[in-house]
């Protein structure tokens, strides 16, 4: 592949311009250049020297479908290269920013004439509309990834998403749009009134409690099964998640997943979140639950016979609480045909069917309809059990690791953000002992 150059010129006329060159092929063995000069900036001048240098490269050939549009493009991008090379978490996010953003924006053009400042004007905009740095950079990555594999695949001549910049040194015009408000902390009160209004043996009951008494993620908490639960020595080990597939089914396959569901995806198991493999102690209010729950689970068992709902995975489940020396299928299904691998959930109803993070929705909106209290949602709880421990000077490390955060700067930030009166009255305590005269 020839190098190619960029070089500032000076005109006759004393105006600066740049130009290109490349070296083509040897004629009668003399080398020979291809240049073209006469542009503003060295940039231009670089852009418009790489699609040259590809289309002599390529000898000219340009599409396979000249008249494709973006969003077929994208959906096609999405079967033939990332179906086969990105985990399943990974495509769900991709088809979320896909559908969200980049159809709507700039889906109705044909992929052939998309040009960088389109793009670049399609990234502005974002950052125009207060979307976050996190969020313009995830869909930038889409964008480069998505026309890199065009160029390669010959639907273009060249990507045209090539330096997107995200705007640095301006302010957005509107606030940033986060994925989602804070989390608040959960009073005593408010505590009493959820538990209250999901009393034990309803559907959102175990898990809630799971989560205020644990600090579990909610896709841990419905990745839990009985295996996961030492009694003996009040622990409970985190091994994995339950995670949503969004995608087409046939009728065969939505007999197979999911028992009766009849939507278009399925949950499936994967490694916990950042791989935050532990093990959790767990306080004696929490394991008499538990231990009323898998009594009654065992009596339901047997009174619906071969009317209880069974369900099974392909790998086994792994179960001591720490990262396995094997590998993890990046995509377990939870379903109902039957193999070798029985699931043996905490949390299902009384029939045996599998309760899903749903039932967690669900309670947000009565919570925030019949309690009044609209600031709640469910990793609240998880935010409440942090600060709780925290409250109680519980070392820093220690929550941490129950939760499995990365980075201690959240748990940190935890502390920060969230200070009851308790930790304000421990703090004037501590003060007042470190100053005593």
């Amino acid at each position: 592949m020839s190098d190619l150059i960029v070089r500032p010129r000076m005109l006759k006329s004393g105006k600066m311009v740049y130009e290109y060159a490349f070296e083509i092929a040897r004629i009668d063995g003399k080398r020979k250049r291809k240049t073209k000069s006469g542009f503003r900036t060295k940039r231009e001048a670089k852009e418009a020297g790489k699609i040259e240098l590809s289309l002599y490269e390529k000898c000219g050939q340009t599409t396979k479908d000249t008249n494709i549009s973006v969003a077929d493009f994208f959906d096609l991008w999405m079967e033939k290269d990332c179906g086969l090379t990105c985990k399943e978490s990974t495509l769900d996010g991709y088809h979320k920013k896909i559908r969200l953003y980049i159809k709507p924006s700039i889906g109705e053009y044909y992929l052939k004439n998309i040009t960088k400042d389109i793009l670049q004007d399609f990234i502005k905009d974002m950052y125009d509309k207060g979307f976050s740095k996190n969020t313009i950079s995830s869909i930038r990555g889409i964008v480069t990834k998505a026309f890199r594999w065009a160029e390669e695949k010959h639907y273009i001549v060249a990507s045209p998403a090539i330096n997107l910049i995200i705007p640095r040194n301006q302010q957005p015009q509107k606030a940033t749009i986060t994925r989602q408000k804070p989390h608040i902390y959960v009073s005593e009160d408010r505590i009493k009134q959820i538990f209250e209004r999901f009393p034990e043996k309803e559907p959102a009951h175990l898990p809630l409690m799971i989560i205020y008494h644990c600090g579990l993620r909610v896709g841990e908490v419905f990745g839990l099964i009985w295996e996961d639960i030492d009694f003996e020595n009040k622990l409970l080990r985190v091994n994995r998640q339950v995670q949503w597939h969004q995608g087409k089914r046939t009728k065969k396959d939505i007999k197979l997943y999911n028992g009766t569901s009849k939507s278009n995806g399925y949950w499936y198991f994967s490694e916990p979140k950042y791989n935050s493999y532990r093990q959790i102690d767990l306080d004696d209010e929490l394991i008499a639950l538990l231990k009323r729950e898998k009594e009654w689970q065992l009596k339901s068992e047997e009174y619906y016979a071969e009317y209880y709902t069974r369900y099974y995975c392909d790998q086994k489940l792994y179960v001591l609480g720490e990262k396995p020396t094997y590998d993890i299928i990046p995509m377990n299904p939870i379903k109902t045909a039957k193999t070798d691998n029985e699931i043996n959930f905490v949390c299902r109803r009384e029939n045996g069917t599998f309760t899903s993070p749903r039932v967690l929705t669900h309670a947000s909106s009565v919570i925030h309809r019949e309690l009044n209290f609209p600031e709640y949602d469910t990793y609240s709880l998880r935010h409440t059990h942090a600060t709780m421990l925290l409250e109680n000077n519980v070392n820093m490390v220690y929550v941490q690791k129950r939760l499995g955060h990365k980075d201690i700067s959240v748990t940190m930030n935890i502390y920060a953000n969230h200070v009851t009166p308790k930790i304000k009255n421990n703090s004037n305590e501590k003060l007042n002992e470190i100053y005593k005269g």
